[in-house]
């Protein structure tokens, strides 16, 4: 025997069996699937993560953060330096990313979020102002702005005399719905905000009089903001209590009331069309999920079949679309919604009875699934998924989590 040669009857490490991807069954394909990454908490920054995610997942930002070059000497340029590569980051599917370096930049261009408290620790902020803060960062830089801008004509007329009527124009990057002890739907609160009675000098009266202020809206953005306007000053304890009064929100929102007369039929005629389209789709998608599994195939060869099915009825709805839409509107670069309609498709929420306390969370639909029932759940770096049922108990009534800022995507787009 050769001095160095091992002996056959030593105990020897067992042969691992190398296992394919084809061979794995439902529930190992789940867990080596890559789901979207978390944002580490650095102390509370919860508001500010919940607004990073609803932006990552937004493909049109992501797409244009992606080609972003600038020679600016803007002040807030290293922030979208930094988000870009934070986003890229994002991008590879980690389990988690920490925004140490983003979160120190944001905070250096915008000081109010830099604010202390008695103990030394950075104190909880407001998610809408972060949020707001990060769209005035990304229309600076990317000229984002037009996927998100309504314009409003607003009609002020006086109720004590006949005068001429005012008429002004504006543009938002959100609406508002306004919260009150009759308030119980989404569309009662923003009806609300879209009309108001206020006084004034009357130039015929030469007095003080009443003005009814009304608006209608004139151009509608491929993504809709709405912020529930749930907190308010309170002077007694100086901070911003919450309303928790419960308001129901749909997955799915018609404008059409709302719309100016100069744009209105147009937005109903695609809107009307665009239902029926909806409608043979919900069909197809019903054959999907009723057609039997292939017991031929693998796991990954059945779900790469499904992956196939789900795209063609992608692919058929949007060719069909193409169909409807307005003579020259471009689906690929447009930024106005050509319908009325709008999907739901992100949320942060609020939990707790003030905006300087409590825990912010975001809750995106997953775009992928086909029947519209998966949403992820992002609770900092723990990152969840979720049913539109658990989406539906988020409208308040409490200090458990309720919606705070809904973004909706138009229809088809």
């Amino acid at each position: 025997m050769v001095l160095g040669t091992p002996d056959k009857n030593l105990p020897t490490k067992p042969v691992e069996k190398t296992v394919f991807l084809e061979d794995l069954n439902q529930n190992q394909l789940f867990k080596v699937s890559s789901d979207p990454s978390g944002l580490v908490n650095l102390g509370n920054t919860c508001y500010l993560n919940s607004s990073l995610q609803i932006l990552f997942l937004n493909p049109d930002i992501r797409e244009k953060l992606a080609k972003f070059q600038s020679t600016s000497s803007s002040p807030s340029k290293p922030v979208i330096v930094s988000l870009k590569s934070m986003f890229d980051q994002m991008a590879k599917k980690q389990e988690k990313v920490t925004p140490t370096l983003f979160l120190t930049l944001f905070r250096n261009v915008f000081p109010q979020f830099a604010e202390k408290g008695d103990g030394g620790y950075f104190k909880q902020q407001d998610a809408e102002e972060a949020y707001s803060q990060l769209m005035t960062v990304l229309a600076e830089h990317l000229r984002v702005d037009d996927y998100f801008k309504l314009s409003l004509k607003s009609q002020q007329k006086c109720l004590a005399v006949e005068e001429p009527v005012e008429v002004k124009y504006e543009d938002a990057l959100k609406l508002n719905c306004h919260i009150d002890i009759k308030t119980n739907f989404l569309r009662d609160g923003i009806m609300a905000g879209l009309k108001e009675t206020i006084e004034k000098n009357s130039p015929t009266l030469g007095t003080n009089a009443e003005y009814e202020i009304t608006r209608t809206i004139t151009r509608l953005p491929k993504y809709l903001t709405i912020q529930f306007v749930r907190f308010f000053w309170r002077t007694d304890t100086r901070k911003k209590s919450k309303i928790l009064r419960r308001v129901q929100f749909p997955f799915e929102l018609d404008l059409a009331d709302m719309l100016d007369e100069s744009i209105k039929q147009d937005k109903v005629e695609v809107r009307d069309k665009l239902h029926t389209l909806e409608k043979d789709n919900l069909d197809l998608i019903r054959d999907f999920k009723k057609q039997k599994k292939d017991d031929k195939l693998t796991p990954l060869e059945q779900q790469e079949e499904d992956e196939l099915k789900v795209e063609s009825i992608k692919s058929k709805f949007q060719d069909e679309l193409v169909n409807i839409l307005p003579q020259g509107y471009d689906l690929e670069a447009s930024t106005e919604n050509p319908s009325s309609v709008y999907e739901l498709s992100a949320i942060i929420t609020h939990a707790g009875a003030s905006a300087d306390s409590g825990h912010y969370q975001a809750y995106v639909k997953d775009q992928s699934d086909i029947q519209g029932v998966r949403w992820w759940k992002f609770n900092d770096d723990k990152v969840s998924v979720v049913n539109r049922e658990r989406v539906e108990m988020l409208a308040g009534g409490g200090e458990s989590d309720s919606a705070l800022i809904l973004v909706y995507k138009g229809v088809g787009l």
